[in-house]
Protein backbone atom coordinates (compact mmCIF):
# COMPACT_ATOMS: atom_id res chain seq x y z
CA UNK A 1 0.00 0.00 0.00
CA UNK A 2 0.95 3.38 -0.72
CA UNK A 3 1.09 5.64 2.17
CA UNK A 4 -0.62 8.80 1.55
CA UNK A 5 0.70 11.82 3.07
CA UNK A 6 -1.58 14.54 4.06
CA UNK A 7 -0.33 17.88 4.37
CA UNK A 8 -1.55 20.17 6.97
CA UNK A 9 -1.93 23.62 5.79
CA UNK A 10 0.03 25.99 7.77
CA UNK A 11 -1.97 28.51 9.72
CA UNK A 12 -1.32 32.14 9.59
CA UNK A 13 -0.17 33.78 12.82
CA UNK A 14 -3.57 35.44 13.29
CA UNK A 15 -5.44 32.16 12.83
CA UNK A 16 -2.96 30.47 15.10
CA UNK A 17 -3.54 33.16 17.75
CA UNK A 18 -7.36 32.78 17.54
CA UNK A 19 -6.99 29.01 17.42
CA UNK A 20 -5.02 29.05 20.65
CA UNK A 21 -7.83 31.07 22.25
CA UNK A 22 -10.61 28.72 21.20
CA UNK A 23 -9.74 25.90 23.58
CA UNK A 24 -9.42 28.05 26.72
CA UNK A 25 -12.55 29.98 25.77
CA UNK A 26 -14.49 26.75 25.31
CA UNK A 27 -13.23 25.52 28.66
CA UNK A 28 -14.14 28.81 30.32
CA UNK A 29 -17.62 28.73 28.83
CA UNK A 30 -18.04 25.15 30.04
CA UNK A 31 -16.98 26.13 33.54
CA UNK A 32 -19.27 29.13 33.51
CA UNK A 33 -22.13 26.98 32.28
CA UNK A 34 -21.32 24.39 34.92
CA UNK A 35 -21.13 27.12 37.55
CA UNK A 36 -24.47 28.52 36.35
CA UNK A 37 -26.16 25.11 36.54
CA UNK A 38 -24.84 24.59 40.09
CA UNK A 39 -26.18 28.01 41.06
CA UNK A 40 -29.48 27.21 39.37
CA UNK A 41 -29.67 23.85 41.14
CA UNK A 42 -28.92 25.55 44.46
CA UNK A 43 -31.57 28.20 43.77
CA UNK A 44 -34.10 25.48 42.91
CA UNK A 45 -33.28 23.64 46.13
CA UNK A 46 -33.67 26.85 48.12
CA UNK A 47 -37.00 27.55 46.42
CA UNK A 48 -38.21 24.01 47.10
CA UNK A 49 -37.12 24.29 50.74
CA UNK A 50 -38.87 27.66 51.11
CA UNK A 51 -42.01 26.24 49.49
CA UNK A 52 -41.95 23.21 51.85
CA UNK A 53 -41.48 25.51 54.86
CA UNK A 54 -44.37 27.71 53.71
CA UNK A 55 -46.59 24.66 53.19
CA UNK A 56 -45.69 23.40 56.69
CA UNK A 57 -46.44 26.85 58.16
CA UNK A 58 -49.78 26.91 56.36
CA UNK A 59 -50.58 23.37 57.55
CA UNK A 60 -49.63 24.30 61.12
CA UNK A 61 -51.82 27.40 60.95
CA UNK A 62 -54.70 25.31 59.61
CA UNK A 63 -54.28 22.76 62.44
CA UNK A 64 -54.19 25.61 64.96
CA UNK A 65 -57.31 27.18 63.44
CA UNK A 66 -59.17 23.86 63.54
CA UNK A 67 -58.06 23.19 67.12
CA UNK A 68 -59.18 26.66 68.24
CA UNK A 69 -62.46 26.23 66.37
CA UNK A 70 -62.99 22.86 68.09
CA UNK A 71 -62.18 24.34 71.51
CA UNK A 72 -64.55 27.24 70.86
CA UNK A 73 -67.33 24.84 69.79
CA UNK A 74 -66.77 22.67 72.88
CA UNK A 75 -66.81 25.73 75.15
CA UNK A 76 -70.02 26.96 73.52
CA UNK A 77 -71.61 23.51 73.86
CA UNK A 78 -70.60 23.34 77.53
CA UNK A 79 -71.95 26.83 78.18
CA UNK A 80 -75.19 25.87 76.44
CA UNK A 81 -75.44 22.65 78.48
CA UNK A 82 -74.89 24.56 81.74
CA UNK A 83 -77.53 27.09 80.70
CA UNK A 84 -79.94 24.23 80.01
CA UNK A 85 -79.20 22.72 83.43
CA UNK A 86 -79.77 26.12 85.01
CA UNK A 87 -83.07 26.43 83.11
CA UNK A 88 -84.15 23.01 84.40
CA UNK A 89 -83.21 23.86 87.98
CA UNK A 90 -86.36 25.81 88.82
CA UNK A 91 -89.24 25.35 91.20
CA UNK A 92 -92.39 23.80 89.81
CA UNK A 93 -95.63 25.77 90.20
CA UNK A 94 -96.94 23.32 92.78
CA UNK A 95 -95.01 21.02 95.08
CA UNK A 96 -95.55 19.29 98.43
CA UNK A 97 -94.64 21.34 101.48
CA UNK A 98 -93.60 18.32 103.58
CA UNK A 99 -89.98 17.19 103.22
CA UNK A 100 -90.75 13.45 103.52
CA UNK A 101 -93.30 13.60 100.72
CA UNK A 102 -91.18 15.69 98.32
CA UNK A 103 -88.11 13.51 98.99
CA UNK A 104 -90.14 10.41 98.07
CA UNK A 105 -91.00 12.22 94.84
CA UNK A 106 -87.28 12.81 94.23
CA UNK A 107 -86.73 9.04 94.44
CA UNK A 108 -89.59 8.40 92.01
CA UNK A 109 -88.33 11.16 89.66
CA UNK A 110 -84.89 9.55 89.73
CA UNK A 111 -86.38 6.17 88.72
CA UNK A 112 -88.43 7.80 85.97
CA UNK A 113 -85.34 9.68 84.77
CA UNK A 114 -83.32 6.44 84.59
CA UNK A 115 -86.17 4.64 82.79
CA UNK A 116 -86.40 7.46 80.24
CA UNK A 117 -82.74 8.12 79.52
CA UNK A 118 -81.60 4.50 79.55
CA UNK A 119 -84.61 3.03 77.74
CA UNK A 120 -82.36 2.02 74.84
CA UNK A 121 -79.78 0.43 77.19
CA UNK A 122 -81.58 -2.45 78.91
CA UNK A 123 -78.44 -3.78 80.60
CA UNK A 124 -77.79 -0.45 82.34
CA UNK A 125 -81.43 -0.19 83.32
CA UNK A 126 -81.43 -3.72 84.77
CA UNK A 127 -78.37 -2.91 86.89
CA UNK A 128 -80.12 0.23 88.12
CA UNK A 129 -83.31 -1.58 89.07
CA UNK A 130 -81.34 -4.36 90.76
CA UNK A 131 -79.81 -1.78 93.13
CA UNK A 132 -82.60 -0.16 95.18
CA UNK A 133 -80.04 1.29 97.58
CA UNK A 134 -79.28 4.09 95.09
CA UNK A 135 -82.88 5.30 95.31
CA UNK A 136 -82.82 5.00 99.10
CA UNK A 137 -79.57 6.97 99.18
CA UNK A 138 -81.01 9.83 97.11
CA UNK A 139 -84.05 9.98 99.42
CA UNK A 140 -81.76 10.01 102.49
CA UNK A 141 -79.61 12.79 101.00
CA UNK A 142 -82.76 14.75 100.20
CA UNK A 143 -83.99 14.49 103.78
CA UNK A 144 -80.56 15.39 105.11
CA UNK A 145 -80.50 18.57 102.99
CA UNK A 146 -83.66 19.70 104.76
CA UNK A 147 -84.81 21.90 101.86
CA UNK A 148 -88.27 21.31 100.45
CA UNK A 149 -87.53 23.81 97.66
CA UNK A 150 -84.27 22.09 96.61
CA UNK A 151 -86.08 18.74 96.54
CA UNK A 152 -88.98 20.16 94.51
CA UNK A 153 -86.47 21.67 92.10
CA UNK A 154 -84.78 18.27 91.74
CA UNK A 155 -88.11 16.59 90.95
CA UNK A 156 -88.80 19.24 88.32
CA UNK A 157 -85.28 19.01 86.81
CA UNK A 158 -85.30 15.21 86.64
CA UNK A 159 -88.80 15.07 85.17
CA UNK A 160 -87.97 17.59 82.44
CA UNK A 161 -84.36 16.70 81.58
CA UNK A 162 -83.91 15.40 78.02
CA UNK A 163 -82.23 12.08 77.30
CA UNK A 164 -78.87 13.65 76.46
CA UNK A 165 -78.59 14.71 80.10
CA UNK A 166 -78.13 11.09 81.24
CA UNK A 167 -74.62 11.79 82.48
CA UNK A 168 -75.64 15.16 83.95
CA UNK A 169 -77.72 13.65 86.75
CA UNK A 170 -75.39 14.87 89.56
CA UNK A 171 -75.20 18.33 88.03
CA UNK A 172 -78.99 18.60 87.91
CA UNK A 173 -79.20 17.79 91.63
CA UNK A 174 -76.31 20.11 92.50
CA UNK A 175 -77.81 23.02 90.55
CA UNK A 176 -81.01 22.73 92.60
CA UNK A 177 -79.07 22.47 95.86
CA UNK A 178 -77.04 25.56 94.95
CA UNK A 179 -80.15 27.57 94.11
CA UNK A 180 -82.55 26.36 96.79
CA UNK A 181 -80.57 24.44 99.43
CA UNK A 182 -80.07 25.68 102.98
CA UNK A 183 -76.85 27.51 102.07
CA UNK A 184 -78.55 29.28 99.17
CA UNK A 185 -81.50 30.30 101.36
CA UNK A 186 -79.23 31.44 104.22
CA UNK A 187 -77.00 33.56 101.97
CA UNK A 188 -78.65 36.55 100.30
CA UNK A 189 -77.98 36.86 96.56
CA UNK A 190 -74.90 38.89 95.69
Amino acid sequence: MVASTMRHPQLSPVASFFGSLVLPAALALGLVACDDSAKQREAEEQAAKAKAEEEERAAAEERKRKREEQERAEAEAEAQRKAQIDALAVLPEKFPKKLDKVCAEVGKAQNDFMDRVYADQPETLEKWKANPSAQQMIIAQCKKSGSVEAAACQVNALNNAPQEFAKSFPELLSACNEKFGRAAVAAPPA
